[in-house]
């Protein structure tokens, strides 16, 4: 399965120290030389930054021709528009991305979408975290999420 992730998903899932649900869940994903270049900015987490540069081997950094990316909506941030560019060429199964504007313009090319939190449910799904942990831990981050969906996307292992 090719998985294309956008920043967002990624910087999250290090932070939460659950990046090998990716692994775990599928296989291989490759990320665009844009977005490792924003996890790698001044403005990251050291833990961030410094896992995208020394990144396990299921993980692959590809140049994505600025042609592609410009063919994507100058609306989103370059790191959006290279993953959804870079999602189209490899003919990816699924995207993880965070953002509406950019999971919208995706949906809009018939790509499929996720986010963090579809990939930490899928992980709960398969036995493979623990929600009430996750999600106490992804509350203590600036991840942005209306308290609401949290608690209907994980209602089952939140109420145990």
């Amino acid at each position: 399965m090719i998985v294309v992730a956008d920043s967002s998903p990624l910087h999250y899932l290090i932070l939460l120290e659950q990046t090998e649900l990716l692994h775990r869940l599928y296989e291989r994903v490759l990320i665009p030389d844009a977005v490792a270049a924003e996890l790698c900015a001044v403005a990251s987490p050291r833990k961030v930054s410094q896992w995208v540069s020394d990144h396990p081997s299921w993980l692959s950094v590809v140049e994505v021709p600025a042609e592609d990316i410009a063919s994507v909506s100058d609306e989103l941030d370059l790191g959006e528009r290279a993953a959804i560019a870079l999602a189209e060429l490899t003919r990816a199964e699924l995207l993880l991305i965070d953002e509406s504007a950019g999971r919208a313009e995706a949906r809009r090319r018939r790509l499929r979408v996720t986010g963090t939190l579809g990939v930490l449910r899928t992980g709960a799904e398969a036995g493979f975290v623990n929600v009430k942990e996750v999600v106490s831990r992804l509350e203590a981050t600036n991840f942005y999420v209306d308290q609401s969906l949290l608690e209907s996307v994980f209602a089952k292992w939140l109420k145990e």
